[in-house]
């Protein structure tokens, strides 16, 4: 069972390209009408090399893209300079990966599924939880009116709320933006004087 890429050459150019592979499909047709001959023949590889490093099957692709999704996530988080900084590069990846919002809940599978489903459901919630903690330092450090955990949770839940509706086809690209720019002048008017000094 592997959720990392693995270190064989060629075991690894399979784990890509079946990820890649099941990125688009799992976006165009969703994960349940995606199926194993579907993602072979995107892959281009047999249906027999998917089972070889997904014993699972498709349960265990979503697992690994999900975990690969995850720490895509952590490492463009990282580094960044403000607490404005911060929301940017999270509303940059999530407009970069549509699906994220699923996969990092785990939406379409469940962890009854595979024994990788339950096991990268705990690693994800983790390194979550440790990006939240991060951010939460960085804006503690550079100073803000209220609580900075609090105001890390609800910038976020407010940005991938934003998305969902975009994504479903409740707003459009434009009110999708407007959205965006009110959450993160919100944003902006919890960071102190002190700060703003610094930015």
């Amino acid at each position: 069972m592997m959720l990392e890429t693995p270190t064989d050459r060629r075991k690894r150019r399979t784990h890509t390209a079946v990820l890649d592979a099941a990125r688009s499909l799992f976006l165009e047709h969703g994960y349940r009408s995606t199926t194993i001959e579907m993602l072979a023949s995107a892959a281009d590889v047999a249906v027999s090399s998917i089972y070889a490093n997904f014993a699972g099957g498709k349960a265990d692709v979503y697992a690994a893209l999900a975990w690969h999704t995850t720490t895509t996530h952590v490492d463009e988080m990282k580094g960044s300079t403000s607490i404005v900084d911060a929301f940017d590069r999270y509303v940059t990846f999530h407009r970069k990966n549509p699906l994220a919002l699923r996969l990092l809940s785990l939406y379409d599978v469940a962890t009854t599924e595979s024994e990788l489903v339950a096991l990268a459901k705990p690693r994800i919630d983790a390194a979550l939880q440790a990006l939240v903690e991060t951010v939460t330092r960085d804006i503690t450090a550079s100073g803000c009116d209220t609580d900075p955990r609090v105001l890390v949770l609800t910038t976020w839940a407010a940005v991938n709320g934003a998305v969902s509706l975009r994504q479903r086809g409740v707003v459009d690209e434009k009110t999708l933006d407007a959205m965006l720019a009110v959450t993160r002048g919100d944003l902006q008017g919890h960071i102190t004087e002190d700060s703003h000094a610094h930015r």
